[in-house]
């Protein structure tokens, strides 16, 4: 059990009455029923889900391969996010809120899901199909990235008093993202795609992309862009091609090579846009642990050692792995819908 990451529930001993809201219904508080919050985080490969208590304690989890297409996935989430209900109906719980992780361009006002291409979701509101199975909860919609970002934040507590730096999340997972915390919560941009580095064409091999473009740097720096460099029969690809370069194989280090340059790549992008306190690195990639962070540190060191101005940044100084015990993504989907549930009742208070 994880405890404690989540804020208590707001001061109130009133039951509240629904009303519409930009993220649905206005929640409901019943005198003596525990408070139960859903978070769930959808990938290219795997789709996670957990139950808080209003205290932020993790009571259960779930964890299944990831579907297909708007309808599949929207019926995956529907049928994770019923299994941890049940959880919370049968420890007498009530459900106060949703939140949900997903990748692609999310309009977090609307909750509507656009380009999330490793899901083959061209687009659809989510939040709408959600609610239909969901009626009177407020449900909240963010990027996944977004939500690791703030799941990490939360569990590895990064900013301590005095310390309003942002930070950065690497998502190295099917997929290449950023996501951004900066004074604690999720910093979207003007459209709602700050931190989409993956789309940023600077890559030499020009490898064409799903989004369109060609030399992406999630072309190479994602499980995808691995698989595509060198492909296994099973398993992770990266702990395989890591393996093969250590015994020599000189097409096996040529493709590592191009691998670690991308990661690099990406986090001074990240260290030169928004100067990050720390940079935190997850995704199904950072499972291969600590020998993939040495790789990228070495690599930075060689850059630095050619440029005085990067070697002035101190980027291996600010390099973190994510904690990989922990579903980070559905974490931070929860805390999500926490701070929204948390919001409105404030809401109410001062009317």
């Amino acid at each position: 059990m994880t405890q404690g990451f989540v804020s208590s529930q707001p001061s109130t001993d009133e039951a509240q009455t629904p009303q519409e809201t930009p993220s649905g219904i206005m929640p409901t508080m019943r005198p003596g029923k525990r408070q139960a919050f859903v978070g769930v985080d959808i990938g290219g490969t795997k789709i996670e889900g957990v139950l808080i208590d209003e205290s932020g304690d993790v009571l259960e989890t779930r964890r299944h391969d990831s579907n297909q297409g708007s309808s599949a996935v929207a019926e995956q989430i529907v049928a994770m996010i019923d299994q941890l209900h049940a959880v919370g109906l049968g420890l007498g719980m009530m459900l106060a809120g949703i939140g949900i992780g997903i990748p692609g361009k999310i309009d977090v006002e609307t909750g509507v899901v656009s380009n999330a291409v490793n899901l083959g979701i061209s687009g659809m509101n989510l939040r709408a199909r959600i609610a239909q199975s969901f009626r009177g909860v407020p449900i909240c919609i963010e990027n996944d990235v977004n939500a690791a970002a703030l799941g990490a934040w939360t569990v590895l507590a990064l900013n301590g008093p005095g310390d309003a730096s942002p930070v950065a999340f690497l998502n190295f997972g099917t997929g290449l993202a950023c996501g951004i915390i900066s004074d604690g919560q999720v910093y979207h941009g003007a459209t709602g795609v700050a931190g989409e580095i993956g789309h940023i064409p600077t890559e030499v091999h020009q490898y064409q992309c799903k989004c369109g473009q060609r030399g992406c740097l999630e072309t190479v720096a994602s499980g995808s862009g691995v698989d595509r460099i060198w492909p296994t029969a099973s398993g992770y690809a990266l702990p395989a091609l890591m393996r093969a370069a250590e015994l020599g194989e000189a097409s096996a280090r040529e493709a590592l090579s191009t691998v670690i340059h991308g990661m690099s790549m990406a986090i001074i992008i990240i260290a030169l846009s928004i100067d990050p306190g720390k940079i935190v690195i997850g995704g199904g990639l950072a499972k291969t642990g600590q020998p993939l962070i040495h790789a990228i540190e070495e690599d930075l060191r060689q850059r630095a050692e050619s440029s005085s101005f990067i070697d002035s940044l101190d980027l291996t100084r600010r390099l973190l792995l994510a904690p990989m015990d922990q579903p980070i993504g559905a974490i931070g989907a929860a805390a999500v819908a926490v701070a929204r549930w948390k919001i409105l009742f404030n809401s109410q208070e001062k009317d």
